[in-house]
């Protein structure tokens, strides 16, 4: 099996085989290579979009909070220090 350019999820899906037992119960799956390579960058940047949106989430609601005045800022100074005896610097 050989591809051309981006293989698409359903693609991908449709290369993937069924091992069963002898009542006919699937008991393993056979992945080709590609088609798990495939998948692995899907998930991947899937998660990333995920991970960014909540980022966004996040800093849109810290600013709706900095909007309403709740939110508590430190200096720069501060926040250094902090960093340091968290063990991060």
């Amino acid at each position: 099996m050989e591809w051309q350019g981006v293989m698409t999820i359903i693609e991908a899906l449709s290369e993937i085989k069924y091992v069963a037992d002898s009542q006919g119960k699937k008991t393993d799956v056979i992945v080709p290579v590609e088609v798990w390579e495939t998948l692995l960058a899907s998930w991947k940047e899937l998660v990333e979009q995920l991970e960014e949106r909540e980022d966004i989430a996040i800093f849109q609601e810290w600013l709706q909070k900095r909007a309403d005045g709740k939110v508590e800022t430190i200096s720069l100074d501060a926040l250094e220090q902090e960093l340091i005896g968290d063990g991060l610097v």
